[in-house]
């Protein structure tokens, strides 16, 4: 009896929207206050990561993802920097806003590697006289100059990327990226006390050194010197090489003995002949003497798909 009262008065119980409303209202009101303090606490994470983050070094933060690994150093490089016990300022030339990113980050990766390293932009436009203080040269946006007290050594921006010709258009196209062989150069020519020289012999005519050769020679920190056998009468005691570029003219009697006490003494010698219509008793017998024989002619390429800058020869 009790059961049927109980249903009957279920029956004529009214449906009370309001307090449905109300509860669904409490429980939206609930999850979105719990979301909205785990978006404040996301917030507050994500910005506390940011930091730690920018606060580590970017050798271990920052992964070189290029393909030829253009901000990375070599083991050489590391190697290098690891030893080095003096301070070394590398200013880059560049105004605000229009650094080269390559050049940049690959600096960072020398600033990190030791603490005898220190980077400095500096901005033509704010400091128009600086690069003077180093050099006569118009230094491209972007050159380097590497001081190490009163030694410094300016790396151009255009001598870090080697580009190739294509002599049927003329077209010049970048190719690699040098930043590192220069830079590391250039940081053991400022730091070493005593460099190797190479003296090149002059007074017969002889060739200028090709410029990108040349561009090797300094870039293994070897001083560069001229020499006229005529006039200092032998090879300087402080010669590392002797270099002779293809003279034209015969060198003397008297350069020919000097030639041959250096080298019979143990001096290095680096010697390239080229076509000549006259002949060279004298050089020709310094060759001899190691049984090297210049033959007469001219080598000629006939394919012109095989020779540059259009000289078959």
């Amino acid at each position: 009896m009790k059961l049927k009262e109980k249903m009957k008065n279920n029956k004529h119980k009214k449906f009370d929207k309001k307090k449905l409303i109300g509860t669904i209202s409490k429980k939206h009101i609930k999850n979105g206050s719990y979301t909205m303090v785990m978006s404040v606490i996301f917030i507050a994470v994500v910005v506390v990561l940011n930091m730690i983050v920018n606060a580590i070094p970017s050798k271990y933060s920052e992964i070189d993802i290029s393909s030829q690994k253009l901000y990375s150093i070599g083991d050489d490089t590391k190697a290098m920097l690891k030893d080095l016990d003096k301070d070394v300022t590398i200013y880059q030339i560049a105004q605000s806003g229009s650094e080269d990113e390559t050049i940049k980050k690959l600096l960072e990766k020398y600033e990190e590697g030791s603490d005898h390293i220190k980077v400095e932009q500096k901005d033509p436009v704010v400091n128009p006289k600086f690069a003077s203080e180093y050099t006569t040269d118009d230094l491209a946006s972007n050159s380097l100059i590497v001081v190490c007290g009163d030694r410094n050594k300016v790396i151009n921006y255009n001598d870090m990327y080697s580009s190739s010709v294509d002599y049927n258009t003329w077209q010049q196209t970048t190719t690699g990226f040098d930043g590192e062989g220069q830079i590391t150069s250039a940081i053991g020519y400022v730091t070493s006390e005593d460099l190797p020289i190479m003296y090149t012999l002059s007074g017969h005519g002889e060739k200028d050194l090709d410029s990108s050769f040349k561009e090797d020679i300094q870039k293994a920190n070897i001083d560069i010197k001229e020499l006229n056998l005529l006039t200092e009468g032998k090879v300087p005691d402080d010669a590392d090489c002797l270099m002779i570029v293809s003279p034209t003219s015969d060198i003397s009697e008297e350069e020919k003995t000097e030639l041959l006490d250096y080298l019979e003494a143990g001096g290095k010698a680096m010697i390239f002949s080229d076509y000549t219509q006259d002949d060279l008793p004298n050089f020709d017998a310094v060759l001899e003497n190691y049984g090297v024989k210049r033959a007469e002619g001219i080598v000629f390429e006939g394919d012109n798909q095989h020779y540059g800058m259009q000289m078959p020869y």
